[in-house]
């Protein structure tokens, strides 16, 4: 035991706020630092968990603390690396982040904690499947008894699922829920997996079945109940697909709470589909909800989402507003300039110039996975080229026999 907290690294620092954190229902109140050490770890977990947001001012706010965090000399040696990797995330220093945690890893190898850190820092910055390298070499490390290892096993499913390794991924995923049936990003990775697999029929039973060990976690319901709309919505199960959505719009913090991302992302599915004018309020609601945050994300799958709400809407002046304030700050170069092209083939989609809105999309496919999100969330744009593809089909005239 000794040898295994010694590789555990931060994750031995306060074991019993562990398995909550990685649940992403938010810290329990009545689990209470006991020592110095325990509330700077508390307070690290809960801004690393504001940063992934991809707000400006999240990052701000986690860098003044990391700042106060710096001026100590006495940070236990578990912390020096993270500490230093977290400064160069929030300085958007992506790749020297991704090195100290990497170096934090190779001393504390099990540290299962660090490795979501990692997963997260990939994700944000659209690498998702990099993290393989690392699963490698700390996975020896990791014995089946550790504690968080149905969530080690979570994390490694979404991975190899946005490697499109589906099989395995589903099979992880599987395991780590039978492990810890209410492990969120276990059923989150099983679910992408059977999305990716196109089995609709069994992702949606499969989410029903497990409902009661989702529908509470305020950090990851929504999304959830995405899947589980997409999935009744594969399946021509039109009711059950838009009692889902309307589940899962009623599910929000608050009427302005930044949880909008899935809802575009569902209704923009609907709408290449047909025109129906059924959801012209909510499409206005949530154009105007956008409005306010298109410039303080360093999130180009954040920006389009909000302009896709604006095309909805037939706002092509606040997509023009975005191309114009889009200069890049905060984002990689091949991500930024994919991104300005996503956005101004939105802008063209809108403006029905379907040709060009084409060239644009076709030319920065390649590089959409550096956009952020998943495979399953990407779709979006998939099915936004097929619609372009079909528009832009030359008619063959049926000619009557001479």
């Amino acid at each position: 035991m000794v040898a295994q907290w010694k590789t555990d690294g931060i994750s031995a620092l306060w074991p019993e706020i562990n398995g909550p954190f990685l649940s992403l229902r938010g810290i329990p109140e009545h689990l209470m630092p006991v020592t110095e050490t325990q509330e700077l770890y508390k307070d690290l977990l809960l801004g690393f968990d504001a940063i992934t947001s991809c707000e400006m001012k999240e990052l701000y706010k986690f860098k003044l603390f990391l700042n106060r965090m710096h001026q100590r000399s006495n940070l236990p040696p578990e912390l020096l690396l993270i500490h230093k990797a977290f400064i160069a995330w929030v300085n958007f220093e992506y790749e020297r982040a991704r090195t100290l945690f990497t170096q934090h890893l190779k001393a504390y190898p099990s540290d299962i904690i660090t490795i979501f850190f990692v997963h997260m820092l990939d994700f944000c910055t659209g690498k998702t499947p990099r993290l393989t390298a690392e699963f490698s070499f700390c996975e020896p490390h990791i014995p089946h008894t550790h504690a968080l290892y149905s969530y080690y096993l979570a994390i490694k499913s979404f991975v190899l699922c946005e490697d499109q390794c589906f099989q395995e991924a589903l099979e992880l995923g599987l395991e780590a829920v039978r492990l810890i049936p209410h492990n969120i990003y276990g059923i989150h990775a099983t679910a992408h997996a059977l999305h990716e697999m196109g089995r609709w029929q069994e992702l949606s039973s499969f989410l029903i079945d497990c409902k009661p060990d989702w529908i509470e976690n305020s950090g990851m319901r929504m999304h959830v109940y995405w899947h589980m709309a997409i999935a009744h919505e594969r399946c021509n199960e039109v009711e059950q697909a838009l009692q889902a959505f309307e589940e899962l719009y009623e599910l929000k913090d608050s009427p302005f709470a930044k949880q909008d991302l899935d809802a575009v992302g569902f209704l923009w599915r609907l709408r290449l589909k047909a025109t129906d004018s059924k959801f012209n309020a909510i499409w206005e609601r949530l154009a105007l909800l956008w409005t306010g945050s298109v410039s303080g994300s360093t999130s180009y799958f954040h920006k389009i989402h909000a302009a896709l709400a604006f095309s909805a809407t037939s706002q092509t002046l606040l997509i023009e507003k975005q191309i114009a304030e889009s200069d890049g700050f905060g984002i990689e170069p091949e991500a930024h300039r994919a991104g300005l092209d996503v956005l101004k083939g939105i802008l063209l989609f809108t403006l029905k110039r379907y040709h060009e809105s084409l060239a644009l999309l076709r030319t920065s496919r390649d590089q959409w996975p550096l956009l952020g999100g998943s495979r399953a969330q990407r779709e979006v744009l998939d099915l936004t080229l097929e619609y372009i593809e079909l528009k832009t089909r030359p008619i063959v005239e049926e000619r009557a026999p001479a």
